[in-house]
Formats: structure tokens, sequence, C-alpha cells
């Protein structure tokens, strides 16, 4: 029976200007044929039951209606646009819905003229049959009071300012889920092929070792029975106090064991949100990827570059373009009461600024000062969507003159006792607004807080303390609030001017 795939239903969004992928199930050597408007186009006989064929780029437009037939069956698609298509990757900060962000009711009250759909990619662990019933119930949505306000928050915020200023509609594929390693989202294959892979991988193969399928999985259902009656005693505990302390928490609702027993039926696997959600989608084109994911990944921060470098290049191969954009989003300032500041997500925002330097094609939203003490997720989504929003602009469209990117550390220079510093985007200068945040080591490796002289477009620092210095730092903690920003207002990002120390 012609299918196609799930991600094509009524009122979707097809990506404009580039070749469009389209594809599905069909008999063994059925042959598809497509229609849309006066353009007609067949594909290659089905193999293994999937037929594909390839739209050529189209200019923004619609609402168009699509026919497919394979000679026997005929499907008929309504309301599809041309437009501009974004999935939004990630994990709890990406998936934050919009009824959930800072003051949600002025972006609800007028959601259902903002121009933009989103298509949620089936949410499960594992390919079974209530994953199918639910992907088979899934559809394009179109903006509405009862829709939005499950949309990815800063998927939404972003979207709103780019049809605004493209004059299109612009399309969100919704694929994120909290909590998730960035191994969750690429393949065996790929994390094998690097030693931080091989890592998750092991430490999967460890968790289950022993036990069979169906145990490893009874494991995981009673975690989510326990883990259900946990969460209800800690809301009641917010409830009754608000400013409890996590130890507090722990010491009446007991253990938290979040995330669960490895198994397969675990959604935060290595490998299994890259089975069950990106698979059921490529190769869907896509203008660009906004990615906001990391926090997971503490416990390795320092293979986080060599994590995010390797699901940069997975997903270009399986979304078939080599070039596809990436903005990120850095992770900003967060720490939990009561627990030291293990610097985790220091290794892991310096990795996100390698990948914008390193690795064409991708843009980085720099919102440090975005975080909240004891929040891991902030509300306040708006801004970091601007902040993607001008990476957008900057990177892959080519509006915007002016410069819209944070001041990134290039290099550095001894001078008089002291480091003076060299920045990229800072043309139109530098400000400080409090306390500095920098800090220099001598070659012993111990770090003293630095004073530091901001000039127009450098840095100086020096220290008592460390007569030669040879490294610097700045913003060296999971939670400091910055102090540097460049004129166009936003934060200096985070970095060290070496490895070593």
């Amino acid at each position: 029976m012609l299918k196609a795939a799930p991600i094509f239903t009524d009122h979707a969004v097809l990506q404009r200007e580039k070749n469009i992928w389209f594809f599905g199930t069909a008999p063994e050597g059925a042959i598809v044929t497509l229609t849309l408007g006066s353009l007609t186009q067949t594909s290659a006989p089905a193999h293994n039951g999937r037929w594909e064929l390839l739209l050529p780029p189209l200019p923004a437009g619609g609402p168009y209606d699509i026919t497919l037939t394979d000679g026997t069956d005929t499907l008929t698609l309504h309301d599809i646009m041309i437009g501009e298509v974004w999935l939004c990757g990630g994990q709890s900060n990406m998936e934050l819905n919009l009824k959930d962000a800072h003051e949600p009711e002025p972006a609800l009250d007028t959601c259902d003229t903002s121009n933009v759909r989103l298509y949620h990619v089936c949410k499960r662990g594992i390919l079974d049959e209530q994953f199918f019933a639910e992907e088979a119930a899934s559809g394009w949505q179109l903006p509405s009071r009862d829709t939005c306000p499950y949309w990815s928050a800063v998927g939404y915020f972003f979207a709103v300012r780019l049809a605004k200023k493209l004059g299109v509609t612009v399309g969100l594929v919704n694929c994120n889920y909290g909590g998730t390693s960035a191994s969750a989202w690429m393949s065996e294959e790929m994390l094998a092929s690097t030693s931080v892979g091989q890592q998750y991988l092991q430490d999967y193969a460890d968790g289950v070792a022993g036990l069979t399928e169906d145990e490893a999985n009874a494991a995981y259902d009673a975690y989510l029975d326990y883990h259900c009656k946990w969460n209800e005693k800690m809301m009641a505990c917010y409830a009754e106090q608000p400013d409890i302390s996590w130890t507090e928490i722990l010491e009446r609702c007991g253990e938290n064991r979040y995330p669960g027993p490895h198994a397969p039926k675990n959604p935060l696997r290595p490998h299994g949100l890259y089975d069950t959600m990106i698979r059921r989608i490529i190769p869907y084109t896509l203008r660009g990827v906004l990615y906001y994911q990391g926090e997971s990944d503490e416990n390795r921060c320092d293979g986080y570059r060599t994590l995010l470098t390797s699901l940069i290049t997975q997903w270009r191969t399986d979304f078939r373009d080599d070039s596809l954009p990436f903005l990120l989003v850095q992770l900003p300032i967060y720490a939990v009461p009561e627990a030291p500041d293990a610097q985790h997500w220091c290794p892991i925002r310096e990795a996100q600024a390698w990948a914008y330097r390193n690795i064409r094609g991708v843009g980085l939203a720099v919102i440090l000062e975005c975080g909240e003490f004891g929040n891991i997720h902030p509300t306040e989504k708006r801004e970091p969507a601007r902040r993607l929003y001008l990476q957008a602009l900057r990177e892959v469209y080519g509006l915007q003159t002016e410069n819209t990117t944070a001041p990134l550390y290039r290099s550095y220079l001894p001078e008089n006792g002291g480091i003076r510093l060299f920045f990229d985007n800072a043309e139109c200068g530098l400000s400080t607004k409090m306390g500095t945040g920098f800090e220099v080591c001598g070659t012993d490796g111990s770090w003293h807080a630095a004073f530091a002289e901001v000039g127009e477009k450098t840095i100086f620092v020096r220290s008592d303390a460390v007569p030669h210095p040879v490294a610097a730092r700045y913003a060296w903690r999971n939670f400091l609030i910055p102090s540097v920003f460049g004129t166009n207002g936003l934060p200096l990002a985070p970095f060290r001017t070496s490895e070593a120390y």
C-alpha cells in the first residue's frame, strides 16, 4: 500500500529554494508519481518497500495540493506551503513548552496570525505498537490557542521573528527530548567510531550485562513507577516550601534515581532517540538546525567537542546536506544551591565556541547571562530565540550587516607582567558592568583572580599574586555573572587561553 512518510501530512511546510526529498513506503518495485501544480516527478522503483523522489528547488508559495500515486493507490496532501524549515533539536531547554515560558499570554493571544507551523516527531523510546499508533495520528499543526501552548518556546519565538522578516511560512520540526546526552542523537556506528562514543556504548553494555531484554525493561518500568511517585512527593515539598534545599528534598523524598537503569526502553540510552526519532524523518529537507543541548553531557565534558562534531557530521550526512547550518545555543550560567561549582559546563561552552570557529556553517548564540541560579530550565526564552534569529540572519541568510555575534576570544600576548587579550567581534568596542571574572595562572597551574583593564577592543589582565602569568581565563565557572559585553549588548563568551592549565 502506498504511503508517504509520516512527516508528509496536510499543512506541511517544504523548504524553498533547495532540492526537496519526498519519501515513503510502497509495494516492492512500485513507481510513485508526485504532482504539484504543473510539476510532475517520478520515483525510482520502490526497493525494500521504500520509495524516494527529488523535487527541484521551488520558490516560496502556497497553499498547494500534492498528489501521490503508484498506479494503484492515490494520496492527496492539502494546504502545503513552501517556505523555511528548521529542526528544533536538543534537550529540555529546547523542549520547554510555550505555555511554560515566561509570560506566554502575549504570544498565545496572537499565535493564530504567526505564519508558523510545527510537526512534533513522535517521542517514544522504542518502536512499539504505541509508537506507530502515535506517529500515525501525528501531523503538521497550524498555530492556534489549542496547539501553540505545546510548541517549543525557543523554536516558536525564533520562527515568529523569521517569518515576519522573510515574509514566508516557517515550519518547525520539533525533535528534542529532555535529559538527553548528544550520544542519544547519533547512530551506534557513529558512536563506535570515537573513543568518547565508545565510552557511552560501554556504559550501556555494562548496565544491561547479564540481563535479558525483558529483565532490563522490567527494571526500567519499576524505575518509572518509583520516579512518578518521587516526583509527586517533590512537587508537594516545593508547594509547601518553595525555597526548600535540594538536600532536604532528598531527605524527605528519598533517592532521586534519574535517569533510571539502562534498558532498551530507556529513551536516554545511546543512539536510542536517533533510532526512534531522527531515523523517522531523514532525509526531510531542512534549511537548518537549532540545537540547544549539552547539560546532560557534563560528566564527560572533556569529550563533548568530539561528540558535538560527530553529531553535526552525522546529521549532515543523513539529511543529505553537507552544508546544513547548525545554530548552537551556548550553555548559560547555572548552579545548584549547596553544590560546589565543578566547572563541568565550562568545557562544554568551550566546545560549542570551538565548533562555531572551526566547522563551516555553524552559528553560536551566546546567552551566558540568560541562566538562572538553581533553575536549569530558565523560562525566559525570547532572548535566546532572538540571538538564534540574529545568527540565522548573519550566518544563513546574509541579511544582517551590523555585528550580531558576541565577542569571542582570539589570542593573547604577554605584556608588562600581565596578559593582553584580543577578541573577534569587538570592532565596535567592549564595555564592563561589574566584577571582572578574569583569572591568571603561572606555570604552577594555580589560578588567581585578576584585575582587568577593559580597553576599547582589548583587555589587559594581571595579578600581583602571579608575576609571570602564562595563561588567562574568563567566566570559567558554571555560574558567574558576566561582566564584559560588546557594544551590541551581547556578552563576551567564556574562554581560556590554554587547555594545559
